[in-house]
């Protein structure tokens, strides 16, 4: 970072752009009073070799007006922190300037900066476990707000923009530098092969710099070609699964990953996953208190437009905020098939009871339901007077009656298979609901998940204590969905 008084000039340096290599060429400009951080010890001895001002003035200063302070001044200081620490019309009359780069370059260089393969992550990996790394230089140069700066030098056309600010002999100066250059191979380290090779890395650039991206237009990267027209023909079946969560969608999961020539998985939980490839709060609460509004119908756009050919996803949220309505109404329909996946209710709604999982809000309204929703099926009134067991009574009986409700809405445009978790565990169940699903072969049964085996004395008690409530509730699903419907009432309320 530089502070340059007769250039009435301040240098925010953001990492991996060629920041060292202009701080060297600017320290050229600097009289005895401007403020510079100090850089890497080879890289001081290159400043030295050309003559530039070494590390000065960035524990103590005085300024242009008399002035002095002993603020502290860092290498890669953020604009805001910058601000807060200068005189203010050293802030207001000096231009501010910084370089930005294309983030998906920038992101690669970054990642052979801290080792690159010798620190045993590829490139993927890294990108995923050092994400905000990716955004980092729009913190240290914010594009907008109070703390932007008057300007931005984009990496890619630096000739032209260095030449643009009219200092004279600063191009000649920085042109003869390559500081920090040497980290990144020549060869297979472009945005093409990188990205080939990780395009998941792809999307994490793309969600944590998206504002630089936008505002410089850098292109994502090209993807692989995948071969002639005629192989992008998306014809592989998709299969999800309507179910209430401790049914046994993790065992189904594995059943579909272990047999189907598809990928499976269960749910996905990244943090970045969460409101893009998975329900976040929000979704799941704005679906069931005011329908398909715009924010759930962008999730699933977006959702079902990154679908593999072929492709199983097993996750109980997704029946609960859109997923039959948004599947109905693309041309995903004609292959996709729902299993509706069900388990003894006793058992499923005593698992309920002895996890807690109504026990807080936030737990119903991220992978349950609420009985406060405005729309529901089930009157919840006799249930919640039995406090926690009776929220998860009716959460079972609610589930139900949406079985019923998407079968008779949808069965026209989606295809239903309906499974019972109990006989489908077993090998002739099994070997039924794979064969409903089209898949004929010798079959690989998994084992279950998510048991609740090591609590089996406690399960057993809170099983005899609701069993005869469940058992004595007169409860016709089917009845409950046709009712709903002639009331011309939707679960998406449009």
């Amino acid at each position: 970072m530089i502070i340059c008084h007769p250039l009435k000039l301040i240098f925010i340096k953001t990492k991996k752009t060629a920041g060292t290599s202009l701080e060297i060429a600017l320290s050229k400009f600097c009289g005895p009073d401007c403020v510079i951080t100090p850089i890497a010890t080879e890289d001081e001895l290159i400043r030295q070799e050309r003559a530039g001002r070494s590390a000065q003035n960035h524990l103590n200063q005085k300024w242009p007006d008399g002035t002095t302070s002993d603020r502290v001044f860092f290498n890669h200081m953020t604009a805001p922190a910058l601000r807060r620490l200068v005189p203010t019309s050293i802030w207001s009359e000096y231009k501010k300037i910084t370089i930005v780069r294309d983030p998906y370059d920038a992101a690669i260089s970054r990642y052979w900066w801290e080792g690159g393969d010798a620190s045993g992550l590829d490139f993927g990996r890294f990108a995923d476990l050092y994400r905000v790394m990716l955004g980092e230089n729009d913190i240290i140069a914010p594009l907008d707000g109070t703390c932007d700066l008057d300007v931005y030098l984009r990496y890619e056309h630096l000739e032209d923009e260095i030449k643009a600010l009219k200092i004279d002999g600063l191009w000649q100066e920085f042109s003869g530098l390559r500081a920090k250059s040497t980290q990144r191979p020549s060869k297979g380290t472009t945005v093409a092969d990188t990205y080939a090779a990780f395009p998941s890395a792809a999307e994490m650039v793309r969600d944590e710099c998206a504002e630089t991206i936008a505002r410089f237009a850098y292109p994502s990267p090209a993807k692989a070609p995948t071969g002639p027209a005629t192989s992008q023909v998306r014809n592989k079946p998709l299969i999800f699964a309507l179910s209430a969560g401790r049914t046994g969608t993790a065992w189904l999961a594995e059943l579909l990953d272990q047999n189907l020539n598809i990928p499976a998985i269960h749910e996905p939980l990244h943090p970045s996953d969460f409101g893009t490839k998975m329900p976040d709060i929000r979704i799941m609460r704005e679906f069931n208190s005011y329908g398909l509004t715009r924010h759930v119908r962008g999730f699933w756009k977006n959702k079902l437009a990154e679908l593999p050919d072929g492709y199983a996803e097993t996750n109980h949220t997704l029946g609960k905020c859109g997923l039959i309505e948004s599947l109905a109404e693309s041309d995903l329909a004609d292959r996709a098939t729902v299993v509706i996946l069900r388990r003894n209710l006793v058992d499923q709604c005593a698992s309920y009871i002895l996890r807690d999982d109504f026990g807080h809000a936030t737990q119903e309204w991220q992978w349950y339901l609420s009985p406060r929703y405005r729309n529901a099926l089930v009157d919840s009134t006799a249930f919640l007077s039995r406090g926690a067991p009776g929220h998860a009574m009716w959460y079972c009986f609610e589930m139900e009656a949406r079985y019923a409700y998407y079968k008779r809405a949808f069965q026209d445009r989606i295809r239903f298979v309906d499974a019972m978790l109990e006989p489908a565990s077993t090998p002739k169940g099994a070997q039924t609901l794979l064969a409903d699903l089209g898949y004929g072969g010798l079959v690989t049964l998994p084992e279950k998940t998510n048991a609740t085996t090591s609590q089996a004395e406690a399960l057993a008690r809170v099983k005899e204590q609701i069993a005869p409530i469940i058992n004595s509730v007169q409860f016709d699903a089917d009845a409950i969905a046709d009712t709903y419907i002639r009331g011309g009432k939707k679960l998406s309320l449009i």
